[in-house]
């Protein structure tokens, strides 16, 4: 079966053909939620690319910068290497070995320009072509001559299927969005590649705070996303045996919470805590509750209802 990261590698090769073709954190405030609002973020401007595409297959790419440079990218038998030239009738430069591995390579390289800072994103795994996901991916830069490459040192398996080119080229970010959460790996002229870096999406303000269990069996806490943490839950008894657990959670949509790595941090397990993360989710429809504990499937049933406790 096709994962979702050999798909986004798939669509973001595709993306890349179709340009061949067509030419060359929210506030967490008090526990009700009521005054926090959704904020969409500032985006940076970014640069456009201006450069074109004039070879493009499986296993190999030449890009054509601004000013008459071109640069070939090649898949080989040791991993991925580049040429450059100044125009298209001047002889090649030697190749340049930009990342070396046995494994085999993915469909397609990936590669951009604006001005004279060049981006390349190319996968690597032993049954990507076949529709697995990437084992190695690298991401690299160049610039000025173009004669080396900067390269990711970290050598993860993410797909980078957006890249964005800021400050005249001095800026190159790497990302790679799902439902939940933005990673993003960023090389900057002067210091190269920094550590990636992973924002969570927050959840709904109307979720944040401390919920009562109607029944008085157990207590909610539920936490917003901070800086490098992803949102959380927190379920502990009031009532009969000790136990403390908690989950991540994170926002299906508006009125909907899922649950995933559940574990029991004190006592022992009791009815509902920790709570089966397959079999349940949370739900509210207003800021002031109630927050109701669902079984999942087609024909969902309230297992708990909770109102908020402050």
């Amino acid at each position: 079966m096709r994962t979702k990261s050999a798909a986004a590698w798939a669509v973001a090769v595709l993306m890349l053909g179709a340009v061949v073709g067509g030419c060359a954190e929210p506030s967490d405030k008090g526990p009700s939620g009521s005054s926090a609002k959704h904020t969409k973020s500032h985006r940076e401007p970014e640069d456009k690319p201006d450069s074109r595409v004039v070879e493009h297959d499986d296993d190999h790419t030449v890009l054509e910068l601004s000013d008459g440079r071109q640069v070939s990218l090649r898949f080989t038998r040791r991993g991925l290497e580049a040429q450059h030239r100044d125009t298209s009738d001047d002889a090649w430069s030697a190749r340049k070995t930009v990342y070396e591995t046995g494994t085999k390579p993915c469909q397609g390289i990936r590669a951009k320009a604006y001005r004279d800072t060049v981006w390349l994103a190319a996968g690597f795994g032993m049954y990507c072509r076949d529709g697995e996901e990437p084992q190695e991916v690298v991401a690299a830069v160049a610039t000025g001559d173009l004669s080396s490459w900067t390269t990711d040192p970290t050598k993860n398996n993410l797909v980078w299927p957006k890249v964005r080119i800021r400050d005249g080229g001095a800026r190159v970010d790497f990302v790679h969005p799902i439902w939940v959460q933005t990673t993003t790996l960023t090389w900057r002229k002067g210091s190269g590649f920094a550590e990636v870096a992973t924002e969570y999406k927050p959840i709904h303000p109307w979720f944040v705070g401390r919920w009562r269990a109607t029944d008085g069996s157990q207590q909610l806490t539920i936490h917003q996303v901070g800086p490098g943490r992803r949102a959380r839950v927190v379920i502990e008894t009031r009532t009969g045996p000790r136990c403390k657990g908690s989950a991540i959670v994170a926002g299906i949509n508006q009125h909907d919470l899922s649950m995933s790595n559940f574990k029991l941090d004190q006592g022992t397990r009791t009815v509902n805590c920790p709570l089966d993360e397959l079999k349940y989710d949370f739900d509210v429809m207003s800021s002031d509750g109630p927050l109701r504990l669902r079984s999942i499937g087609n024909h969902p049933k309230t297992v708990l209802t909770y109102e908020r406790a402050g």
